[in-house]
């Protein structure tokens, strides 16, 4: 794994007291330590190419069951729709079992005041071990696991690197490629000329590499080892025929039947398909870009494919895609790692 990605992200622990409690024979008084993380906690705290690793931990526990990652819930309410993904991990030699939650709104994307709320408890007491609040967590645990994927499915002479889509994903799955492959060539296309000059801007400082911007989405795309797409585009950003023999590509934005921003004829001319959440593409029904297709069946865990349970790559030429829905679980199993490098106060 190349390690030229060391993007730290920083840490306070503030703790709560519960007041006294009052029994039958006196009055007992007790508090409980809550360790709240930040962003500048998740900052500080975990390099991606550590996030990356955890994530990996969790793949291969997912394929042996020991990861519990049913589908995401979301609740509509007249002024929004709360999110929540659940999960648990069971205990293992090195780790104690967890079980928690992500819980977010959907209304507010965007927003600089928005926060999503990460708990984690233990399996064997229930005790609360501590909540991680802000928008950072769920972008370095997107991600990482992009990286894993990138990792176990992209050639591993990939050197080239494009990306289509330059927003807050885009920079968490750059960082994520970076860290697992040793790219010699980078270009980025969004539809913005000042967003996405800005992006490869800020991006080249911090992965020490030049990035191209692209004028087009086609002169981003062709040629390239490893295409990124990280879009809302409701519509195809790339055609198929801009995908050369033994690309791997990640499909992170939308898809859906009427909402995708990649074509139907990427997923039926790819050799290789692959998702991190089953149970999440099990929910999505018929609203899926694939679904009651042929090529439905041929996409397999990316947890059996890091365990070695199932082949992923098997050729050079082939062209490999990745359909990343977010593994539930996976931010209980990175918010305990955070927590357990924080000591309580």
């Amino acid at each position: 794994m190349a390690n030229n990605s060391n993007w730290r992200w920083q840490v306070s622990s503030v703790e709560s007291t519960r007041p006294s409690v009052t029994t039958g024979s006196g009055e007992v008084e007790w508090t409980m330590a809550v360790r709240i993380l930040t962003d500048d906690d998740v900052q500080q705290q975990m390099t991606m190419n550590e996030a990356i690793e955890v994530m990996a931990r969790s793949f291969r526990q997912h394929a042996t069951g020991a990861l519990v990652a049913p589908a995401r819930l979301a609740i509509p309410l007249d002024l929004g729709q709360l999110v929540f993904t659940a999960g648990s991990a069971a205990a293992t030699d090195q780790l104690p079992g967890r079980i928690g939650f992500r819980v977010y709104d959907t209304a507010h994307f965007g927003s600089d005041h928005r926060d999503e709320l990460v708990a984690v408890f233990d399996i064997a007491d229930g005790s609360l071990q501590g909540v991680v609040v802000g928008q950072a967590l769920g972008p370095l645990r997107t991600g990482a696991i992009g990286g894993v994927a990138i990792d176990t499915l992209a050639r591993a002479d990939a050197a080239s690197l494009a990306l289509v889509g330059t927003g807050g994903q885009a920079r968490t799955q750059l960082i994520a490629a970076c860290a697992v492959r040793r790219f010699t060539s980078i270009r980025a296309f969004s539809r913005t000329e000042a967003t996405r000059d800005t992006f490869c801007r800020e991006m080249s400082e911090l992965v020490e590499l030049e990035i191209q911007p692209a004028a087009t989405s086609r002169e981003a795309v062709e040629s390239a080892d490893v295409v990124i797409c990280s879009t809302v585009s409701q519509t195809p950003v790339l055609e198929r025929e801009w995908i050369a023999p033994g690309t791997h590509v990640q499909n992170v934005g939308p898809k859906f039947r009427d909402d995708s921003e990649l074509p139907v004829s990427l997923y039926e001319q790819a050799e290789v398909l692959v998702t991190d959440a089953p149970a999440q593409l099990d929910d999505y029904g018929t609203r899926f870009l694939v679904a009651n297709t042929p090529h439905a069946g041929r996409i397999v865990p990316l947890g059996e494919v890091v365990a070695g349970k199932v082949p992923g790559r098997t050729a050079d030429d082939q062209i490999s895609l990745f359909c990343s829905l977010g593994l539930a679980g996976t931010e209980v199993t990175l918010a305990d790692e955070l927590l357990r490098r924080v000591p309580a106060t």
